[in-house]
Parts: structure tokens; C-alpha cells; sequence
């Protein structure tokens, strides 16, 4: 016995005395003493196992096929180190064990005065529990830490005899975790098969994972409910319901299927509500906070998209959100997560406006790749301006078009280094007359017109052409019933800073036309915008007029070709 063992667990094995009390029987029963069994080297000093005495009945039938099943044990006294190393080493699990034993036959458990001391490298977690099993039942009871905060743990069943269903309750609690559970094994200890209903609050699923390790991330404060089967190696997760932070889960399902290191998923999330802030730590958004302070405000979002701890993960996971709550302009989502070999695919893709929709799909693809290539398809149909600028002036039915690809660790990164076009168009909408004129450098028109005076916006479109983030405007051009203007000039989305020159030239005969070009500058979010030295002055207005009277007040403008603008702007 002590040579099998020492050649399982590759350590030195040591045995005191070895009686059977048997002499004929197929089931017979030996009484181990003094059995030690050391730490493999590479799990530090002491002994993995020290065991006072043990009893134990087994099958001598399936030994005739390399198979030993215990069917009764009995452990008087002793102590079992567990460890997990940080590369995923199990000192109880030798890589070459094979599969030649099982303890989910046993029918008859007694255990006194044993102590598991369970140390996990991995997910930064350890236990130290006390295990009695008798007449009154199965009892494990200890202390611990989960990421170095200290919890209490318990299990708790029927006394074990014969291999019929065993019910059982386990509670892991402590100040960043309390995790309950209720359930019902095939059999005594055989966690293979199970169900169970489960009740978790913790400070985040991240803490919540190193219970579970289903490749779980930070977040706000959890409290979510759910019944559980497995049937080994499958996971059915059923009626999870819960909030994280302010976010509510109304219902999700999944099937989760363990294959050596693979990992499948298929499944559902409905969300009553979603903020997205509410799947970062306090630490994350702390992070987001101060690189937003350092860098000003982004319409691109910093989200990360490396998939390097994906690599062995695959399946979907189809997501329903009714209410975003962080996005005024933004109302519903529903998209499907496909996920294989580091690449992801999040499509189809509808979020829901105000007014109008956004679809497309987005596909993340780090195969063979350290750094994530980010493809964006997207379109957006039935809006309009005020649904993105609410309080201006201006408003038309909008639509838009993004095609870009670019490698990054987040999706600003990606879309810094993109290549590809972004495209918005507007037809038949209104602004105001004064604005009008302006726009077309009328600067007559644009002071003397009542301010309640509307002019029609015929059209509106811009396209970007982009280079490695650089996206270069071709055209932009602004077509009223009043003037029309042009633009040039870039805007660079690694920053989201403008450099673009506007020209307009009026539809009619004006006195004062601006014949010099406005600059905007700045960000995005908040853009500048500077009118040419010496206009406001006084020389520079008689210099217009002077312009006017002599005859010479410049071009004027035609109605440009909306539908063509659109078409080569979106297309």
C-alpha cells in the first residue's frame, strides 16, 4: 500500500501497522495506523497527510480491473495540508493519478478530530476546518481568508449511511462575503452531483469568484440568488436574480461544461436595469475618474477589450438590458456574446435611442495576437441631432455610419490607431435664420435677423476618412435655405482634437460677408471656436462694407445635392 501511494503522490509515504479484521470476505475492512504521507517538494515542508488511524471497507471485486472503491471509512484523528500552487499545482491531485478510485461509493462515513488545512495560491484563499462525522450527523466547521479578509465556513448534513440522496446546507461568511447554500447531493459527499440553491452578497464578483472560479471580474457590491445543478462536468445555473450595485438581473440562465482546460457557455442575461459603472470596482472607477481629470472628458469609451484571459473560454451569452441607466441618449440593449479561441463577436447588436436605433456587431479577435484587433460595423437610423445634443438649436433626422478596425487593449486605443470611415448625414430639419447666416459668413443677415427666425437645414454630412486614428474630412459640407458651407481639416481619435476650417458663402447678396475661414479647435466634447482676428473690430466690418459697396461681396451659393451628399457620406 505504501509503495501505490508513494508512487501517486510522488513523496514519501510512511505506515505504522496494518491489520484486517476479516480474513474471508469481498468487502474486507483494514486498520491503518501512523499514516504519513509528505509535502511533494515543490509544496514547502510537513506532511500532506497525517492520519492517527484509519478504517476503511472496500470492494475487492473491482480491484480485478485496477479500480479500488472504498465503500466504508473511518478517520480517528489526523490532519490533511492541502495546497494549490500559484501555476495551478494540486499537491493532493499528482498530474499522472489516473483514474483508478472513487469515494462517491461510500456509503458509511466516520471522521473525529481531523483537521483539512486548505491553502490556495491561485485565488488567494484559505481554509482550516475541523470535519466530525457521526450517529448526529456530518459537521465541518472552521475559519479562513478570501483575499486576505477573514471569513468563517461550515458544512452541515445527515449522517452518512447507505448512498441514497444527502441533503445539506454550507454558509461561507465574512465582512466582504456571505455566501449561503441549500441543497441535495446524488450521494453522501458527491458534489459531481448536485443541486443547490444559492444566496451570495459580496463586495464584488470578483471576491464572489474566488469561491466559485467561473472567470468572474470586479464590480459593485453583489446580492444575487440562483439554484444550481451539476452533473459532472456540466453546470446549470437556473433563476440567477439579483442587483449588482444599482443594476437588477431579473433572470438568467447557463449551462457552463468543463473539457480539461476548456470551458463552454451557453446562456441568457436579462437586465431590468445596467449601468456599466456598476461592473467596475470603487478601485476602477477611481482609475476612470483620474484619467478622465488628467485627459479631459471622451466620447470613446476606455473599455477594455483583452481577451488574454479568454483563451480558453467559448460559447454565448445572449444579453437583454431594458433600461441603460448611465446613457441619457441610450435606452434598451439586446446583443449576443460568441465567444471562441480569443475571438469575440458581439452581434447583432440593437441599442434602443430616444429616437432611433444603433446596429452592426463589433468583433474582438486576439487569436495568435498579444494585442487585440477591435473591428466596428456600426450604423445608426431613424435619430436625430436633438437626441445627441439636446438644448441646441438645430435638429434633423440623423443617421450614421462607423467602419473601423484598429488593435488596442481598450476600445479607445483601438479606435485611436483605426483605420476605416465614419460617416453622419441630416436632411430636412430647422435652425434658427441667424445661425443660418452665420454659418454661410453672412455676417449682415447673421446680426440683423430676429432671433425667433427659422431657416430650413436642406442637408448635412461628414465623412471622415481614417488613417492610423487620423481621420481626415472628405467633406463636410452644411447646406441651408440661407448659405452653405464647407469644411477641411482633420480630427485626431486618439485625443479627439479638432482642427477644422469653415467657409461659407451665402445664397443671397449680403453687406458684410466673412471671407476668411472659422477655425475649430479643442476636443470633441468641447469644442473652440475662433472667429478671424479684426472681425469683431470696426476696421474689419468697413473693410466688408467697403467690399459690399464696391460690388464685390464674393460668390453665392446653389442648393447642393442632398441625395448624392448622403449617399457618398454613408456609403
Amino acid at each position: 500500500m505504501s509503495v501505490r501511494l508513494a508512487e501517486r503522490f510522488k513523496s514519501d509515504v510512511s505506515i505504522g501497522t496494518i491489520d484486517r479484521v476479516e480474513l474471508l470476505s469481498f468487502s474486507p475492512t483494514l486498520i491503518v495506523r501512523d499514516l504519513t504521507i509528505a509535502q511533494p517538494a515543490w509544496a514547502g515542508k510537513g506532511d500532506l497527510v497525517h492520519l492517527d488511524r484509519i478504517d476503511f471497507r472496500f470492494r475487492v471485486l473491482p480491484l480485478l480491473r485496477g479500480n479500488f472503491d472504498l465503500t466504508a471509512l473511518a478517520v480517528d484523528g489526523g490532519r490533511v495540508a492541502m495546497v494549490r500552487s500559484k501555476d495551478g499545482r494540486k499537491n493532493w491531485a499528482p498530474e499522472q493519478r489516473g483514474d483508478k478510485g472513487s469515494a462517491s461509493a461510500i456509503t458509511s462515513l466516520t471522521v473525529r478530530g481531523v483537521v483539512i488545512d486548505y491553502r490556495d495560491a491561485v485565488q488567494n484563499r484559505r481554509f482550516a476546518v475541523t470535519v466530525a462525522s457521526d450517529e448526529r450527523g456530518f459537521r465541518a466547521s472552521g475559519d479562513g481568508a478570501i483575499d486576505d479578509r477573514p471569513v468563517t465556513v461550515a458544512l452541515a448534513g445527515p449522517t452518512i449511511r447507505g448512498d441514497a440522496a444527502w441533503p445539506f446546507t454550507a454558509r461561507v461568511a465574512g465582512p466582504t462575503i456571505t455566501l449561503d447554500a441549500k441543497g441535495t447531493m446524488a450521494s453522501p459527499l458527491n458534489t459531481r452531483q448536485m443541486t443547490v440553491d444559492l444566496t451570495a452578497r459580496a463586495n464584488n464578483l470578483k471576491t464572489l469568484d474566488a469561491l466559485i472560479e467561473a472567470g468572474l471580474f470586479g464590480t459593485q457590491p453583489i446580492d444575487l440568488t440562483a439554484r444550481v445543478r451539476h452533473d459532472d462536468p456540466t453546470w446549470v445555473v437556473e433563476r440567477l436574480s439579483g442587483t449588482i450595485g444599482g443594476s437588477r438581473l431579473t433572470a438568467a440562465n447557463a449551462t457552463v461544461t468543463r473539457d480539461g482546460d476548456r470551458t463552454g457557455i451557453d446562456g441568457r442575461l436579462h437586465f431590468a436595469t445596467l449601468s456599466f459603472t456598476d461592473l467596475e470596482t470603487d478601485e476602477g472607477r477611481a482609475r476612470a475618474a483620474a484619467i478622465e481629470r488628467r485627459i479631459g472628458p471622451r466620447v470613446v469609451p476606455g473599455t477594455r477589450i483583452n481577451l488574454a484571459k479568454m483563451s480558453n473560454l467559448g460559447g454565448k451569452l445572449a444579453i437583454r438590458v431594458d433600461r441603460l441607466r448611465d446613457m441619457p441618449a441610450l435606452r434598451s440593449l439586446d446583443t449576443v456574446l460568441a465567444i471562441d479561441q480569443s475571438r469575440l463577436t458581439v452581434a447583432p447588436i440593437t441599442v434602443r435611442l430616444a429616437q432611433g436605433k444603433i446596429t452592426g456587431q463589433v468583433v474582438v479577435d486576439q487569436r495568435d495576437r498579444k494585442t487585440p484587433r477591435a473591428t466596428f460595423d456600426l450604423r445608426l437610423a431613424d435619430s436625430r441631432i436633438s437626441t445627441f445634443a439636446g438644448g441646441a438649436p438645430v435638429d434633423a433626422p440623423l443617421r450614421a455610419r462607423v467602419r473601423l478596425t484598429g488593435s488596442g487593449d481598450t476600445i479607445r486605443d483601438a479606435v485611436g490607431r483605426s483605420n476605416g470611415t465614419i460617416g453622419f448625414a441630416a436632411t430636412g430639419g430647422t435652425l434658427p435664420a441667424k445661425m443660418a447666416s452665420l454659418l454661410g459668413a453672412d455676417v449682415a443677415r447673421g446680426i440683423l435677423t430676429d432671433d425667433d427666425a427659422q431657416a430650413r437645414l436642406r442637408c448635412l454630412g461628414l465623412r471622415l476618412n481614417v488613417s492610423n486614428g487620423l481621420g481626415r474630412i472628405d467633406p463636410l459640407l452644411i447646406d441651408t435655405s440661407r448659405a452653405q458651407t464647407r469644411g477641411q481639416g482633420v480630427v485626431r481619435l486618439s485625443d479627439e482634437t479638432l482642427s477644422i476650417a469653415l467657409t461659407g458663402t451665402p445664397k443671397q447678396r449680403t453687406l458684410l460677408h466673412l471671407d476668411r475661414p472659422v477655425r475649430i479647435t479643442g476636443r470633441v466634447q468641447a469644442p473652440d471656436i475662433h472667429v478671424p482676428p479684426g472681425v469683431k473690430s470696426a476696421g474689419g466690418i468697413l473693410r466688408m462694407l467697403g467690399r459690399a459697396i464696391g460690388g464685390d461681396d464674393g460668390p453665392r451659393a446653389g442648393n447642393a445635392d442632398c441625395t448624392a451628399l448622403v449617399g457618398r457620406v454613408l456609403g
